[in-house]
């Protein structure tokens, strides 16, 4: 890695069933599902809690592997994570020159809708290595040249399709340093070479291929196994 990630402070309040991160991110410690994407997204987490982005639920998952042996919440996590899949409010924009990648995206017919020109528009003319974004960093584009399949920490962390599922380097390291925790390498599975709009949804697991991280850019929001930890609105800084 090239650069250094501190160890994250996870701090649990059992009487509330909260787990409250260092970056002020706070999520309820009681998972919801198993549900598709839409209701996922209508579910009731508590009061001001609402279903977590990808960006928003990478750190929680890191924390949650980097503090396992102390904190029965972050086990919970770990436990949601190996017997199923925690679906996120991140949708992917397939399209025939690249991969378009927005938080919270609208929906319309009780399906998400992604359009390419409505995102095309949304961009900036912030680029990183690569990955263009929005001027609010919701909406990514990358190119269809990064690396799927099984591959090591350090392609995870450097791979630009996960820095723009992820939303940022930072995040792109913080999955790779979690991918550590198991003995395979991590997995990334998103799609390629379609000839027409794909439109699916963000998630991460760990129970495929006998124990590893798996990054999900790949599932259907009709999928109905997917989990979620709602996070506090208000807790989220700003950006």
């Amino acid at each position: 890695m090239e650069k250094t990630i501190k160890k994250p402070i996870f701090k649990e309040t059992v009487a509330v069933t909260t787990m409250e991160l260092d970056d002020g991110l706070v999520f309820n410690a009681q998972e919801v599902g198993p549900m598709n994407f839409a209701s996922l997204r209508n579910a009731d987490y508590g009061k001001d809690f609402r279903m977590p982005t990808m960006p928003e639920i990478v750190p929680l998952v890191y924390a949650s592997l980097e503090n396992k042996n102390y904190y029965d919440t972050a086990k919970n996590v770990i436990k949601t994570l190996r017997n199923n899949l925690i679906t996120c409010n991140t949708g992917i924009l397939y399209v025939p020159n690249g991969m378009y990648v927005q938080d919270k995206p609208e929906r319309k017919d009780g399906r998400i809708f992604m359009d390419q020109k409505v995102l095309e528009k949304k961009l900036g003319s912030r680029e990183e290595n690569g990955v263009v974004f929005s001027d609010d960093g919701s909406v990514r584009l990358v190119s269809y040249d990064f690396k799927r399949g099984s591959q090591s920490a350090l392609d995870l962390a450097r791979n630009l399709g996960i820095i723009a599922l992820t939303g940022s380097e930072e995040n792109a390291e913080k999955l790779a340093k979690a991918s550590e925790h198991y003995k395979l390498k991590p997995y990334f599975w998103a799609l390629e070479n379609v000839d027409s709009p794909q439109i699916r949804v963000a998630d991460l697991g760990s129970g495929s291929f006998g124990g590893r991280l798996g990054v999900g850019a790949d599932v259907s929001e009709g999928y109905g196994g997917g989990y979620s930890f709602g996070i506090f609105e208000s807790a989220r800084k700003s950006s």
